[in-house]
Formats: C-alpha cells, sequence, structure tokens
C-alpha cells in the first residue's frame, strides 16, 4: 500500500535529476484537489482490503466448520462398520436331506435337519437339529413339513428349551400335505429352540427339500 503511494505521488510530482550531483529535486505542486482525491482512493482501498479480510476470515470459519464435520462423520462411519462388524450374526435353512418316510415313533423326536442350505453365524447345529440363541434377541424361525401317508398324521411342534410354543397338524390323505408353522421368539443368550416330530406321527422329503427349518435374528435386546 505504501509502495502505491509513493508511486503515485511521483506520477503526480515534477521529478528532475541535475547533475552534476545528480541531486533529485522534486517541485511540490500537487493541487490541493488531487490530495483530496488520492486520499479518498486510499480511504477506498482501506475498506476493500477490510472487506477482503473479513470475507477471508468468515471463509476460514467455514472451512472449519466443515472439516468438523467431515470429521465427526468419518467417526460415525467407523462406528458403524466397527459395530457390524462386532455384531453377532445369525440366519440359517436347513432341509431334512430325507429321501423316503421318516417314522412314527412310539415318542416324540426330535427332527434334525441336516441338508444345509445357509447357516450364517453357525448357531444351527445339524448334528443334533438344534439352534442356540448367540445374544437375547428376537428370533423368527419357521418350519415346514411334508406328509405324503394313507395311514399316518403329519404331527411336528416348535420348542423353545423345553416348552411347546407351535403344533402343525395334518390328517392322513395320501396325498401331498404341509404341516406349516412359524413364530416370532424373544430369546436369551443360550436358549435352544428345535422341531419335535409327534409320536405316531411321520414326515417325507426327497432331493427337492419338501422339509425344511430356518430362523434368523431379527434384532438384539
Amino acid at each position: 500500500m505504501k509502495f502505491s503511494l509513493v508511486l503515485i505521488w511521483f506520477c503526480l510530482s515534477p521529478v528532475q535529476l541535475q547533475s552534476p550531483d545528480d541531486q533529485l529535486v522534486v517541485e511540490n505542486s500537487v493541487q490541493p484537489g488531487v490530495w483530496t482525491e488520492l486520499r479518498d482512493t486510499v480511504v477506498k482501498l482501506k475498506v476493500r482490503v477490510k472487506s477482503s479480510e473479513m470475507k477471508i476470515e468468515e471463509l476460514e470459519q467455514r472451512n472449519a466448520a466443515l472439516e468438523e464435520r467431515v470429521a465427526s462423520a468419518e467417526l460415525g462411519v467407523g462406528t458403524l462398520k466397527e459395530d457390524s462388524t462386532c455384531r453377532p450374526k445369525a440366519a440359517f435353512t436347513f432341509a431334512s436331506g430325507l429321501r423316503g418316510y421318516h417314522g412314527p415313533y412310539r415318542s416324540d423326536t426330535r427332527l434334525v435337519f441336516r441338508k444345509k442350505i445357509m447357516n450364517v453365524g453357525y448357531a444351527y447345529n445339524p448334528s443334533t437339529g438344534v439352534f442356540t440363541a448367540p445374544v437375547r434377541g428376537v428370533y423368527y424361525f419357521r418350519f415346514s413339513v411334508l406328509g405324503a401317508s394313507r395311514s399316518y398324521w403329519t404331527g411336528v411342534h416348535l420348542v423353545k428349551n423345553h416348552q411347546r410354543i407351535i403344533i402343525a397338524y395334518e390328517s392322513p390323505t395320501g396325498n401331498h400335505q404341509y404341516a406349516v408353522g412359524g413364530a416370532t421368539l424373544l430369546l436369551e443368550k443360550g436358549d435352544v429352540v428345535y422341531v419335535l416330530l409327534r409320536s405316531h406321527c411321520q414326515i417325507y422329503d426327497s432331493n427337492d427339500n419338501h422339509s425344511s427349518f430356518s430362523g434368523f435374528l431379527v434384532f438384539r435386546m
């Protein structure tokens, strides 16, 4: 700013270099109106500089606020990823794996669905037919079994621990009939769920997976 004022002052003033001493002689012949105009120009420049400084400061504040929001969003995404990674998962679907008839038996018998279709989290054990809840939460279960006998009923229970929750029955007709059921259950960690074949009942299956058992964790509690 000072350099600009000096430059303007030199342009408005007659300058002579005289020999032999090469002295700079300046004749101060600037009119009062010129000084007034020059002063006004300086004032305007100062105002513009001040305005620019204020705008720069405002932009810096906005940028700082934006950086803070971005950092907060990144932290939230990281938390969600961590939560998703650490969250227990449980979902399964198994078919019976039978080829032909199963039953009847004199007493109730646990059905073991051995043919894996999906088993996320491995909470279902295909060796025992038992699902064990990995965490406390709400779960949904569904079963479907096929009957094709003229002599024996098709009947199964959905069991939680030792409590029979749902029963599904179909009478013997000689035609293919499904006994189907499902339930939403609140389970504690370690609770077990399985399907029980009723005594003197029979089911049928083939490679087409007519009889199946499935379930999944809806949400934690």
